[in-house]
């Protein structure tokens, strides 16, 4: 009997595999394996897996590269496995199969595989490891797998973690649901679905009055409850610091990159906390009101009545905020260089992406019209 090739389907949807479950014939049942089938006299490798994927899952792929080498398949002869992504519908388990598993790299070892397939699980594990880049976030770094997102982490982590916890046992809303550490050190929390802020301009239903409303309650909740975040000293990304008597804990870094939207437009959660440490609540306030209002260059109307939103929803005074947006802003593009030259990969790559010129820039103009803001407010 002549060798036959059999092509099978690495589809990756959000840093997972799909797995399929067969029922026949009866000496495979119940094993797993990567979707696929026989190439058919005539067929090129690629047109067989779309085809298999259409008539076994009801779905249709684009095929991607070979995954590592081939593996003798017996009894029918070679297995070569591709790399597919989606394209349109939703996988079910048609013909040989009966259920069908999305499966991270720390999750292959959690299903019986077929022999056939088992040669290739260290290719699948490479594959999958890195997760799927997130948009959102300026640090970078940040990857969904699955229902969880991974981040690095730092010597700061064990303090934000602290934090999280927290604010969790204060019921305090919009903070990540924490889920520990990966066996690569990376941080997992929760995915939570929603719209984030890529690359160029900020979308207005990232800065409505709802969402300054929304954030300026929150952070006012944030602060409360991280009085009671013990005394001490830890390490924070700042640096070796300590909560005084009466002081909070700030996020430091509230932006429409940092939060997720709800289809309604509402926040569904505030992320990327590893800037937390000890500062004066105003700062975060004043950075909130440099990323959401001050920084798009809308009309001067428009820009106070932003900063009165925010600020009476945190139960500040809107003069107050604005007057700290510049040392705030100084401070932080001190940290990054400071911190990017002493080895921060994540900082300097903001260094390279131009933040702190363009920061620096856009303060200087800000207190340029502090009088005609300040006049818009009061009036």
């Amino acid at each position: 009997m002549p060798s036959r090739l059999v092509v099978g389907a690495a589809i990756v949807w959000h840093g997972q595999v799909l797995a399929a479950r067969r029922t026949a014939p009866a000496a495979l049942a119940g094993r797993w394996e990567l979707p696929g089938g026989k190439v058919e006299p005539g067929e090129r490798p690629e047109e067989a897996l779309v085809r298999e994927c259409r008539e076994e899952l009801g779905v249709s792929v684009e095929v991607g590269e070979p995954l590592g080498a081939d593996v003798p398949a017996a009894p029918f002869g070679t297995l070569r496995v591709f790399t597919a992504a989606l394209l349109a519908g939703e996988p079910r388990p048609l013909e040989d199969h009966d259920a069908l598993r999305w499966l991270a790299y720390d999750e292959l070892d959690t299903v019986a595989w077929l022999p056939n397939d088992r040669p290739l699980l260290p290719a699948l594990r490479d594959l999958l490891v890195g997760g799927e880049p997130l948009p959102g976030g300026r640090v970078g770094g940040v990857v969904r797998i699955g229902a969880t997102v991974r981040r690095p982490t730092g010597p700061w982590t064990a303090a934000v973690h602290e934090l999280l916890q927290l604010l969790d046992q204060h019921d305090v809303p919009l903070v990540p649901e924490l889920l520990g550490i990966d066996d690569l050190g990376r941080e997992m929390v929760r995915y939570v679905p929603g719209a984030t802020v890529g690359a160029g301009d900020v979308p207005a239903a990232f800065r409505t009055p709802a969402v300054l409303d929304q954030i300026g309650r929150w952070l006012a909740a944030l602060h409360t409850a991280s009085r009671q975040f013990p005394e001490g000293e830890r390490v924070w990304r700042r640096g070796r610091l300590a909560r005084r008597p009466g002081a909070v804990i700030c996020h430091h870094d509230v932006s429409p990159h940092n939060i997720v939207l709800t289809p309604t437009g509402a926040v569904a959660v505030v992320v990327d906390w590893d800037m937390a440490a000890p500062g004066h609540p105003l700062d975060d306030v004043a950075f909130a009101a440099w990323q959401f209002v001050l920084r798009h260059g809308d009309p001067p109307d428009t820009e106070a009545a932003g900063l009165a939103t925010l600020a009476a929803a945190y139960g500040t005074d809107p003069v107050a905020v604005l007057d700290r947006v510049g040392p705030r802003l100084r401070g932080a593009v001190r940290f990054m260089r400071r911190g990017a030259a002493a080895g921060d990969i994540g900082l300097q790559r903001l260094l390279r992406s131009g933040i702190p010129e363009a920061t620096e820039a856009g303060v200087v103009e800000v207190e340029r019209r502090r009088g005609v803001l300040v006049a818009a407010l009061r009036g």
